[in-house]
This record gives structure tokens, C-alpha cells and sequence, in this order.
């Protein structure tokens, strides 16, 4: 994809409004572990610039998780208001996930007496007597993917995530260069025709995504890297709520997050 179309793309992400196109991500000291010794420290980012922009808040975390390569789960520690700092250790070989899931949000659109729109959190109900023009609920999530000991070819499985992204191709194909093949998944189901955005970690400015593509039909779509080191893709998919919830909120907000190191 030409840097042209690609900056067009990620352009349409500035419609969002500021707080709400804040994303968490996950990041750690290192990517790749020796099996039994390895260890790294993983951490949480909340906010627009990379690495860190803004500390998170413990109470604003569903889950916060450490996967083994067959499944099994351990919740790391969340406390306060950190980066959630947690050092882990790999004890079989294979691509280990830290997943994280905020608590749902619902934030409204307030218009004042002069007619702009004011970010409000709350759904419509919580506005009573207020003019809302509308009401939006946030699903925000992020994983990061280790691998301990030596990379082979077999992919991760999905961690069970709200909207999430799924690598095809084991860690012995993350490569720069390499054709990387990728899934989305919302609620568990493929998403078809969605934008994708990724950068690298070194990239500038800390807030900006120089890389957009798309989904195909089948939910799955390709990132090829220029340059090795942490990446960090990105993925907002919109949806209208059920009818049920009108009177609450209008649209759901799914935004998710991959971290993952791209090899030389």
C-alpha cells in the first residue's frame, strides 16, 4: 500500500473524538525468552502516544491475564493508578499472551446552549432534560504476544477477546519483510472489510500510524513490515446497538490492540 492511501486511511481515524480514541495496549521488556529462565516485565499503556502517554487506573480493568501456549490463564496484578507493571516467566515453549479488557464505557453527546457537542460520560438516561445527539458505548481490549524458547510455525490461539486480532503464521514467520497474515475476530466471528491500522514503536510522531489496509471478506488481512522491532496494530470497529438499547446508547465502539515483535 503507497503512504498516500495509507495516511488517507488512518485520516479517517481523527473523526473520533479525543477520549474516545484512546487505546490500551500492551508492552513488554522483551518479546523472545529462553524457555525456564527467561523472564520479562509486561505493561499497560492507555492514551494516544507510544509507549506510555497516560498510567492506568486498576478499577477501570475487566481482566488482565497471563496465557500459557495450551490456554491456561493467570491474573497479573492491578493496583492503583500505574503502569501495571508485572514481570513474568515462561515455563514451556510457545507464544504466551497478556491480554487486557477495560470495563465497558458509555459516554454522551451533549449539545449547549450554543449548539457544540460535550463529551459527557454517562448513557442518554443519566441526561435527562439534556439535548443529546448521541450516545456511544466503548468496548476497549489489548494483548501482546511472547514467544519462549525457539520460534516455530504454529499461530496462537484467540484469546477470547471482544473484537480481537489473530495471527495465522507462528513467531518463526514474524519477520521483517515477511507477508504476515492476520484475522479479525468480533465476538468471536470474522469481520470482514474493517480498517486496519499498525505502526512501529519507533515510528514518529508517538501518535500517529503510518500503515492501513483492510479486512477481506474472510476477516483476514496482511501486514508487511519495512523494519524490525515492536509493532502495534490497531483496530476500531463500529456497530448500531441492539434496538433494546436505544434509550441508552446508539453505537458500539470496539477497540482493540496487537503488540508483537517483528525479527530482522
Amino acid at each position: 500500500m503507497s503512504r498516500l492511501i495509507s495516511w488517507a486511511v488512518v485520516g479517517l481515524g481523527s473523526l473520533a473524538l479525543p477520549l474516545l480514541a484512546h487505546e490500551l495496549k500492551i508492552f513488554s521488556s522483551q518479546y523472545h525468552l529462553d524457555a525456564d529462565t527467561g523472564k520479562a516485565t509486561v505493561y499497560l499503556s492507555w492514551g494516544h502516544r507510544l509507549p506510555v502517554d497516560e498510567l492506568t487506573d486498576a478499577a477501570t480493568l475487566q481482566r488482565y491475564e497471563w496465557l500459557s501456549p495450551a490456554g491456561k490463564a493467570t491474573t497479573l496484578k492491578a493496583e492503583g493508578q500505574s503502569l501495571q507493571a508485572n514481570v513474568v516467566q515462561g515455563k514451556e515453549p510457545g507464544v504466551y499472551q497478556v491480554v487486557a479488557t477495560r470495563k465497558a464505557a458509555v459516554f454522551s453527546f451533549v449539545l449547549d446552549e450554543e449548539g457544540q457537542k460535550q463529551m459527557k460520560r454517562g448513557p442518554r438516561s443519566e441526561h435527562a432534560g439534556a439535548k443529546v445527539d448521541s450516545a456511544i458505548r466503548s468496548v476497549q481490549s489489548a494483548k501482546t504476544l511472547l514467544c519462549v524458547g525457539k520460534a516455530d510455525d504454529k499461530a496462537p490461539a484467540a484469546a477470547g477477546l471482544p473484537l480481537e486480532i489473530v495471527p495465522l503464521q507462528g513467531p518463526a514467520s514474524w519477520k521483517a519483510r515477511n507477508e504476515m497474515r492476520f484475522r479479525l475476530l468480533l465476538e468471536g466471528k470474522p469481520l470482514p472489510l474493517n480498517v486496519v491500522l499498525a505502526r512501529s514503536l519507533s515510528f514518529k510522531p508517538d501518535n500517529a500510524w503510518n500503515y492501513a489496509t483492510y479486512s477481506d471478506r474472510k476477516g483476514e488481512f496482511t501486514l508487511v513490515t519495512e523494519t524490525p522491532g515492536t509493532w502495534v496494530i490497531k483496530v476500531l470497529a463500529q456497530r448500531p446497538s441492539d434496538p433494546k438499547l436505544r434509550g441508552e446508547f446508539d453505537e458500539e465502539w470496539f477497540t482493540t490492540t496487537l503488540s508483537f515483535e517483528v525479527r530482522p
